[in-house]
């Protein structure tokens, strides 16, 4: 009888520890769980490494969902439980800059960097940490900071576009458009991204070198009618965009509606109005919260994120619909950001 309640508590004992490890894994994927990283953190069955990951996974998750305030409060608790977290610092460092604080997203990544056991082990994460600073930098017209970060990452990982359009970037608000072109071209060589040909086309029509500027805006606009930024720019030069515009046009239409319907019970979707909640951004300000490669990544991210608020909205959209959406918000900052990279 003994044998018989030792193999049953032993067959009890194993089944729970397979439970336990079914909600770690539940929590971190593919596709974070929420709920289940909720449970992680709440359950007196698991340590503080357990529940540090789970902290960073429900921010990472909150950060994609636009609870950025939520994410960095998640964050903040992994580190408290693991002080040298480098990927809860990154988290942090990414939900701070989407909360439009800077500095502090500076201060994170540099302590991801800090905890990095030995960068050249780990070039891509060691890059994507100095791509991502470089970026902030650039955003707080730190340039110098920029470009040095920036340069550091494409040593790291030399097939990085994002890298080399991001230092293109940082090069043209220096006004140093020799140098903005040749990074904008290298990073065209990894990746014909329409973005970065409209990059390339203001600098080059900043240079005054209007042909090479109306091929790349072609170019972008052609396989990116959200990119409002650059039909203006054909306009400014005086090249005919009707078709595009109209295709465009119709796009922001269908954008304006699919916002007003889907998004305006948390976000100012209009050019004026405030955001029913104050933690959502305005559409008129996406463009600053956002990686200069463009809204599309992030924005599908967080319509298509899971929610664990009852008062959170999940919205399903279709490509086609995103990308409306995407070309309503760029209208909107179009006249603050003629000139400037997407």
């Amino acid at each position: 009888m003994r044998g018989k309640l030792a193999i049953a508590c032993f067959v009890l004992a194993v089944s729970r520890q397979v439970a336990l490890a079914d909600v770690v894994d539940e929590c971190r994927g593919p596709g974070i769980n929420i709920p289940a990283c909720t449970e992680v953190i709440t359950s007196p069955s698991f340590g503080a490494d357990e529940k540090s990951l789970a902290y960073r996974y429900r921010g990472e998750a909150r950060t994609d969902s636009g609870e950025v305030r939520l994410a960095i409060a998640d964050f903040t608790e992994s580190i408290r439980l693991r002080k040298d977290n480098m990927l809860a610092f990154a988290g942090r460092g990414r939900a701070n800059f989407s909360d439009g604080d800077l500095a502090g997203s500076i201060a994170d990544y540099s302590e991801a960097i800090n905890h990095l056991p030995v960068p050249d082990a780990y070039p891509s994460v060691a890059s994507d940490l100095h791509l991502q600073r470089g970026h902030v930098y650039t955003v707080r017209n730190q340039l110098d900071a920029a470009i040095s970060d920036l340069t550091k990452a494409i040593r790291l990982n030399p097939l990085s576009a994002q890298a080399l359009n991001d230092r293109g970037v940082a090069y043209l608000k220096k006004h140093d458009l020799d140098r903005a072109i040749n990074n904008y071209t290298a990073a065209i060589v990894l990746s014909a991204n329409p973005q970065i040909y409209a990059n390339r086309g203001y600098a080059y029509e900043a240079q005054g070198r209007q042909d090479l500027a109306i091929a790349d805006l072609k170019y972008a606009l052609l396989h990116d009618p959200s990119m409002v930024g650059a039909r203006d720019a054909l306009k400014r030069l005086g090249e005919p965009v009707d078709a595009i515009t109209n295709e465009t046009n119709q796009r922001v239409h269908l954008g304006q509606e699919l916002a007003e319907k889907n998004c305006s019970s948390c976000h100012a979707v209009g050019a004026a109005d405030s955001s029913p909640d104050k933690n959502a951004v305005e559409f008129r300000n996406y463009y600053k919260k956002q990686p200069l490669f463009g809204l599309r990544a992030p924005i599908t991210r967080a319509v298509r994120a899971t929610h664990d608020q009852p008062s959170a909205m999940f919205v399903v959209l279709n490509d086609g619909e995103l990308d409306a959406i995407v070309a309503y918000i760029n209208s909107l900052s179009t006249a603050k950001r003629l000139g400037t990279p997407e």
